[in-house]
């Protein structure tokens, strides 16, 4: 009975059972939830469905039946109800789709739009306005009639001077009366006159009034009434008034709302000059864990959750801290986790630490099994089974008959056979003997079908016996000693230190005795065993070799001692001492201790005629020099002039005073410069300065006044400094073409050209030095003169000695000669990415050896001269391992594509490319640095802290084996590989590398700037000694990848420089960018777009076909002639 998955339904389980095969459905547990979602093969809370569509746990969603519902998704279950609407601030709100909005006015049963005015529908004097759902209603202005004493009349809303009102009585205009309060005065209502005690308006001032008292008209400040209300407001003649409200130094208008000034949570409403305050209510909140925000009033739901004591944000997805194997997402404080769905199941997986079951073998009952093998069961030798996409499947075996009387069942076999045996093609009975056919020394014997063969037994009296040929036993004659065979009585010296004789197959070894030596310095050369002295030995004395002395028996006769020929060799000679006859007698001073000759005491008394104008140094400082004048030696201190270059560039010649640079930095350019170089100021024309080892020397060109005749013009022409006359009607030539003076024309992007009387003037733009974030890469735009900075994947790149440019942007110098960690997936082990570096017998320095990928269950391992192995198996190229790597080359480039979007490209000698997608940012560790797009922390050691030695840096990210706690090889240090070759090779590689800063390199010094690459370009030099012309090709091969990285192509190689050699008589050219997916007779017919989707870069250089042509079995040749091919196979 054997269990298995249905091969057309992973749902669906099966049994076979005597040939019989029953299927059913995988069983699934009752819900509890209202919209289970389905997964994988039953239905799961999991999530939401609702309306064909998915929603995870805790995602909130608009209803499709009601946009004024809002409906949220928890545990599988979907609940509805009506969005909630905000608190407003507003009065007179209208109803807006689902809520009431602020946008308009509903103001006694009528609505108005914002903004519109209209008559007040209680007192039509009153005009009201709509503002943001807030209605304020004033009066209508009336202007001032004119008169003491004006009269409403109806149907106006203001008095008029048509009639008097007074003392209560309403009087036409002209007519005469008799004062109520007084009828001994008489009143005339005619607009002017007023009765003795009437007040009225000052003609002038709003804030006065007038009173009119015995004939006289007597005017006073306005007099404030008494208000009732407590939070009355000022009028414009500063009185309280209760049409507003002042409250806490804010004033408002009758019916306002407004926040609390002393507490923003409180909401205050101001109605006839009184504020009432009252707190202000907060919408309800659905989550369980709201947070009120420092200095808010309302709690809010930020929905980020907490799980397993890590928090992260709403909406974020992440790995389970507490099972790799799934995924989990954080929506509105809920989270929701699921396992990683697998593409295949199946009933006899491997083991494996992936989350889903590996099905390309089985195991069964303990052991592995590759796909489709078929073997016997090791508990049942009686079942044949066979391994198919991880499923094993057993059937009962069938015996044969056996013909003989008595047959044997061995152990671990099902079937019984007859004891023969089938040795070298031939069949032996049961118990008998025979002699091999192999080896005649050997007799072999056939026992119960086992055949056993067995040498002879020899018997020999000597310790080191020879074979002879035809015979089986080796003989006591010649001898056959550590791997060599002697004759009788040779005698012979297996090494320097050993003499010894052969004697009838015993060998006699005797030690090689050495001489006595009387030196102290003994050395025992290659080949040799006994020591040779080192040193020279004078008067009885020993010296080391190099050493100089003086004769201690003869004055000033110098000894020194030199290695010649593969000998110490004694070289003695006379010194000659310098005439002192102008020295006094009493100033000569005998030979101090070391030195031979007198010296004079007075150095300034010895300058002759002859000697006029010489120099020498009076002392050991070379700073301190005298020169011969006028018959007298004047000393001076010299000092050195100030340097533009940084102090860790500059260094000093042996015999040399000051420090000196090889070139200099302009730092109002941001460019460095050669020694020698000179140039124009950019700002002023007339300034012209040079580049002396490392000091800016500049001058100021003079201009002479310039007055012009006949009808010339007084013109600067461009990158001149002075004025000079010229003709304006000269007209220009240039290319063919014709100009006017004064015309302007664009050559290129960057260069614009001025027709100037006749001479053509042409200046290029000068583009800023572009800084672009580490996952962005400086691109020139075509049509555009300066580079602008576009979005890239992150490609760490190796080269040279070796030097490591992370994926965020830094340039790192490292020397180990080991193991190490290039890249490495440090979160999830997605894969790592190892360099092993050799120092080719250079101690010191390094370069790349060999690539190790690994991914899934691959070992990946690229090898020098374009050698791949994969699980230490050579295979050829092109190599395909679904579902990990796709391996090919291009003509001196192995590309290694992988399923997770990482890309590895390797010239097979030292020069290495990784490039990373996004989805890994911030999760990579090793020598590339961390892609966080922060170069300044790339040096992060393995225990997290951040260092400044390279070699610390790069030490700690040896590869460990497993049984071992350390690393087994040497430290790298921090060298200077120039400072140990010296100032000539120094200067020699600077002047080789100086190509990347000429116009070789020119149009890319703005995408990419070469100081980096020119700094390491120098160090590999230094470091290269011999092979000085690889390490230079190496260095440019590197900035140019950088530069076609920005997609900008530089021919830049000639037949002196990195020139390629391709074979021009099978059709190859050479190009500088070329595809690497070219087309064959296999893909002549596919459109390009389709093969260069399918490519590991834009493009590679190498050797190409010509276009028009493809390429079939390494030529290039025309697509008519490609061999006709039947199902894909010639």
């Amino acid at each position: 009975m054997q269990r298995f998955y249905d091969p057309l339904d992973d749902c669906r389980s099966c049994m076979c059972n005597n040939g019989t095969i029953t299927c059913q459905r995988k069983p699934c547990v009752p819900l509890q939830c209202s919209h289970p979602i389905l997964q994988d093969c039953c239905r799961t809370c999991d999530g939401c469905l609702l309306g064909g569509r998915e929603y995870a746990n805790g995602e909130q969603f608009a209803d499709g039946s009601d946009s004024c519902k809002t409906c949220v998704c928890r545990e599988g279950s979907v609940s509805c109800e009506r969005r909630r609407c905000p608190v407003l601030e507003c009065p007179f709100p209208i109803q807006g789709h689902c809520c009431r909005a602020c946008d308009g006015c509903n103001y006694l049963g009528e609505e108005y739009l914002n903004g519109q005015e209209f008559p007040g529908p209680l007192d039509p004097c009153t005009r009201c306005e709509c503002m943001s759902g807030f209605v304020s209603c004033s009066r209508r202005p009336c202007y001032s009639p004119g008169c003491s004493h004006p009269i409403n009349l109806p149907g106006q809303c203001c008095p008029v001077c048509e009639g008097c009102y007074y003392g209560g009585v309403a009087i036409s205009n002209g007519q005469t009366f008799t004062n109520p309060t007084d009828t001994c005065s008489q009143c005339t209502c005619r607009g002017e006159d007023y009765a003795e005690g009437a007040t009225f308006p000052a003609p002038k001032g709003k804030c006065e009034e007038c009173r009119c008292q015995k004939g006289q008209v007597i005017c006073d400040t306005k007099r404030c009434s008494k208000v009732l209300c407590p939070h009355p407001t000022i009028d414009l003649c500063d009185c309280p008034v209760c049409d507003g409200c002042r409250y806490k130094e804010r004033v408002c208008k009758n019916g306002e709302r407004f926040p609390d000034p002393s507490d923003k949570c409180n909401r205050c409403a101001c109605l006839n000059g009184k504020v009432t305050c009252e707190s202000g209510s907060c919408p309800a909140v659905t989550c369980q864990n709201p947070v009120t925000p420092r200095g808010e009033c309302c709690p809010q739901c930020t929905g980020t959750c907490n799980y397993l004591g890590r928090v992260y944000e709403n909406g974020a997805t992440f790995n389970s801290p507490s099972e790799k194997c799934s995924k989990c997402t954080c929506l509105a404080e809920v989270v929701t986790c699921w396992q990683r769905p697998c593409s295949k199941k199946c009933t006899h997986p491997v083991a494996s630490t992936a989350c889903c079951p590996d099905c390309k073998r089985c195991s069964f009952e303990g052991l592995e099994y590759e796909n489709r093998e078929t073997f016997f069961s090791p508990s049942d030798p009686c079942k044949r089974c066979s391994c198919l996409d991880g499923n094993v499947l057993c059937l009962e075996v069938v015996c044969p008959q056996v013909t003989c009387s008595e047959p044997i069942t061995k152990p671990k076999q099902c079937c019984p056979e007859c004891p023969v045996c089938i040795h070298r093609g031939k069949q032996y009975a049961g118990g008998s003997h025979w002699v091999s056919a192999v080896n005649p020394c050997h007799t072999c014997v056939c026992m119960q079908g086992e055949v056993t063969c067995q040498e002879p037994e020899c018997k020999v009296t000597c310790q080191y016996p020879a074979r002879i040929p035809g015979q089986c036993c080796p003989v006591c004659l010649d001898c056959y000693f550590e791997g060599n065979i002697y004759g009788n009585r040779e005698s012979f010296k297996p090494d320097p230190c050993r003499e010894c004789s052969c004697n009838g197959g015993d060998v006699l070894c005797l030690p090689v005795e050495c001489p006595t030596l009387s030196c102290g310095q003994q050395v025992t050369n290659a080949g040799s065993c006994c020591p040779e002295c080192r040193g020279c030995m004078y008067n009885g004395k020993e010296y080391q070799e190099g050493a100089n002395w003086f004769a201690p028996t003869i004055p000033c006769m110098t000894c020194m001692c030199v290695m010649g020929d593969g000998v110490q060799r004694l070289r003695c000679y006379r010194q000659q001492c310098p005439s002192l006859v102008d020295c006094p007698r009493n100033l000569i001073m005998a030979p101090t201790s070391g030195h031979c000759c007198p010296s004079c005491a007075q150095p300034l008394s010895n300058c002759t005629a002859t000697l006029v104008g010489s120099e020498l140094l009076a002392t050991d400082d070379p700073c301190y020099t005298c020169h011969c004048k006028d018959l007298t030696w004047i000393c001076i201190h010299q000092s050195c002039p100030l340097l533009s270059c940084p102090i860790s560039d500059q260094f000093t010649p042996t015999g040399s005073c000051c420090p000196i640079c090889d070139e200099c930095l302009v730092e109002a350019e941001n460019r460095r410069v050669s020694d020698g170089e000179t140039w124009s100021d950019s700002i002023d024309e007339c300034i012209t300065c040079s580049c002396n080892l490392g000091h800016i020397e500049c001058q100021i060109e003079e201009c002479l006044s310039v007055i012009c005749h006949d009808g010339l013009i007084k013109v600067r022409s461009p990158g001149r400094c002075c004025y000079d006359c010229q003709d304006p009607r000269i007209s220009c030539s240039y290319q063919g073409r014709t100009y006017q003076s004064n015309r302007h024309w664009e050559v290129d992007e960057c260069t614009t050209c001025t027709c100037v009387s006749g001479e053509v003037h042409c200046q290029t733009e000068h583009c800023p030095p572009v800084t672009c974030s580490s996952d962005e890469s400086p691109v020139l735009i075509p049509g555009m003169c300066c580079p602008h900075c576009i979005p890239r994947p992150a490609t760490c790149m190796v080269f040279g000695d070796p030097h490591f440019l992370t994926f965020d942007g830094k340039m790192i110098h490292f020397q180990g000669a080991c193991s190490y960690i290039l890249a490495e997936d440090c979160e999830g082990g997605d894969f790592s990415i190892r360099v092993t570096n050799d120092d080719r017998g250079r101690r010191g320095v390094s370069w790349t050896k060999e690539v190790t990928v690994l991914i899934g269950d691959l070992i990946v391992q690229l090898l020098q001269d374009w050698v791949v192995m994969v699980d230490d198996h050579t295979v050829s190229l092109p190599f395909l391992k679904e579902p990990y790597v796709y391996i090919e080359r291009r003509t001196n480039s192995i590309l290694l594509n992988t399923n997770i979007g990482v890309k590895v490209l390797w010239n097979g000698k030292s020069h290495l490319e990784v490039s990373l997608p996004g989805t890994y940012k911030g999760q990579a560790c090793g020598l590339c640095g961390n892609f966080n797009n922060y170069p300044q922390d790339d040096m992060r050691i393995r225990s997290g802290q951040i260092v400044t030695s390279e070699a610390t840096f790069g030490n700690s990210w040896k590869v460990r084996s497993e049984n071992e706690s350390r690393p087994h090889c040497a430290d790298g240090e921090d060298i200077d590989p120039c400072k140990q070759a010296g100032y000539r090779a120094r200067k020699a590689a600077n002047a080789k590398c100086k190509i990347l800063k000429s116009k070789v390199f020119e149009r890319c010094h703005a995408l990419v700037p070469p100081e980096m690459f020119f700094g390491s370009c120098v160090y590999d030099l230094c470091a290269c000694g011999s092979n000085i012309d690889e390490c230079l090709c190496d260095a440019l091969e590197a900035y140019a990848s950088q530069c076609r990285e920005a997609a900008l192509i530089l021919h830049w190689r000639s037949p002196t420089l990195c020139a390629v050699g391709c074979p021009s008589d099978r059709g190859y050219v050479f190009d500088e960018c070329g595809p690497p997916c070219p087309k064959t007779c296999f893909n002549k017919d596919v459109p390009l777009g389709v093969i260069d989707a399918h490519c590991f870069k834009p493009c590679v250089p190498g050797c190409q076909c010509p276009a028009g042509l493809v390429e079939h079995e390494s030529h290039c040749i025309a697509p008519e002639t490609c061999p006709k091919i039947i199902y894909g196979n010639l």
